[in-house]
């Protein structure tokens, strides 16, 4: 959630973030007009409430006829303002929670993801002397994945990792999580369901979809997580941490859950996009410093460019524009994998700095100074399933088989997967 004191103080830039995000920038006018009109009803309550003191204190025994009279009055107009200052607050903050994080300076301004900007190419796209197949069509000849029995129990957008492929998948993701480990970051687990009030405090969607925007059990108040970050940035609300904590750094094994509803027709096709999926993640949270946090952005995205580079994937990193930005994030930095089998590089993983913006709600703070400060928080994705299906299409082979990256071997005890037998 943005501060309303930076709100009050810089309209504009409120503005023209908006603007930038695509999002109304009406919504500020409204906001400045309610928090007028709180600020005035909070000091008519205040002045209410010390007209009520000053004539508790003229009571000399029994009150007069007069005093009662007076008591009554202030009581009725003090209870009549009250209402209408929790009326407008609520109103206020309805709005307020609509509103995305500002954006950092040098985010591009663009509509969508169309106007994302590439900032680097990694690797050498293979050039194959055969007409290559995508994850699915390979998943199946080489028996590893299993999308029409997934639709047949499950639905669209559902897959089955068999046999070597879900030892492959399961390498994948500990190979990631284990070398975060080894380089300073607390490995964790997290629950895989949240209460709804923690899934709001997260800033991704407003009370009034909640549960409409995850999947959900609303009788039991709880939200399945889209990302590991749902669960373990939390982990710390409503807590002061030590500034010499800091940075706590996370790294997190997840099931994530997602509508997936998507462009009608795109990526029907395989497993690209999914309901249901794993993913190695990392969670950061810093010393409120835009220095320090967007410093820290990079290296988080150096750890998941890593990864690529150890499995041997071409990729692209991509700056996110205006238009791109999930509602907490202040930037975002995206790595495109390539697809053989689209042609095309698609998103594998991507890297934010939230600032303050989802320790306001959490209410996560850290003593400076002797004064407490929220700190600033962070989310990269490391890897997902997404990265065997890009092992799959880049490394497959002529005779159709696929060759197994080394650092994933001592994992899998195996260097290729070989086409079933007929």
């Amino acid at each position: 959630m943005i501060d309303i004191n930076f709100l009050r103080q810089h309209p504009d830039t409120v503005r023209q973030a908006l603007t930038n995000r695509q999002k109304d920038p009406a919504v500020v006018d409204s906001i400045v007009s309610l928090d007028t009109n709180r600020r005035q009803l909070l000091a008519d309550v205040e002045k209410l409430r010390s007209d009520q003191n000053t004539l508790s204190r003229q009571f000399q025994g029994k009150p007069t006829p007069d005093q009662i009279k007076q008591a009554t009055s202030i009581k009725e107009n003090l209870k009549k303002i009250e209402t209408q200052l929790k009326t407008v607050e609520e109103e206020q903050n309805k709005i307020i929670e609509e509103i995305p994080n500002i954006p950092a300076d040098d985010v591009p301004v663009g509509k969508d993801d169309t106007e994302n900007v590439v900032i680097k190419t990694v690797g050498q796209i293979p050039k194959f002397d055969f007409q290559p197949l995508d994850h699915a069509d390979l998943g199946e000849k080489l028996d590893i994945l299993d999308i029409k029995k997934a639709a047949q129990v499950s639905g669209s957008r559902f897959g089955y990792y068999k046999g070597q492929g879900a030892v492959l998948e399961m390498a994948v993701m500990f190979y990631a999580f284990k070398k975060l480990i080894n380089q300073g970051f607390v490995g964790m687990i997290p629950p895989a369901m949240i209460k709804g009030s923690t899934e709001w405090k997260c800033g991704y969607a407003s009370n009034k979809n909640l549960f409409n925007a995850y999947y959900s059990s609303p009788e039991d108040d709880l939200i399945f997580i889209s990302s590991s970050e749902h669960s373990v940035v939390p982990y710390h609300m409503d807590e002061i941490v030590n500034a010499n904590q800091l940075p706590l750094k996370y790294v997190n094994f997840s099931p994530c859950f997602r509508r997936e509803a998507g462009t009608y027709g795109k990526d029907m096709k395989g497993m690209l996009r999914v309901h249901f999926f794993n993913k190695v993640e990392m969670n950061v949270f810093t010393l409120p410093d835009f220095k320090i946090s967007d410093d820290m952005c990079l290296e988080m995205l150096s750890h998941a460019e890593g990864i690529m580079q150890d499995l041997e994937l071409p990729y692209q990193v991509v700056k996110s524009c205006t238009g791109d930005l999930p509602q907490p994030n202040r930037r975002m930095y995206d790595i495109n994998s390539w697809f053989p089998g689209q042609n095309a590089y698609r998103e594998t993983q991507s890297c934010s700095n939230c600032g303050d913006y989802q320790a306001r709600r959490l209410n996560t703070k850290v003593k400076i100074d002797g004064k407490n400060e929220l700190v600033h928080i962070l989310n990269s994705t490391l890897v997902t399933d997404r990265a065997v299906l890009a092992i799959l299409e880049n490394h497959q082979q002529a005779d159709g088989s696929v060759l197994i990256p080394k650092v994933l071997q001592p994992y899998t005890d195996f260097s290729v997967i070989k086409p079933k037998q007929s």
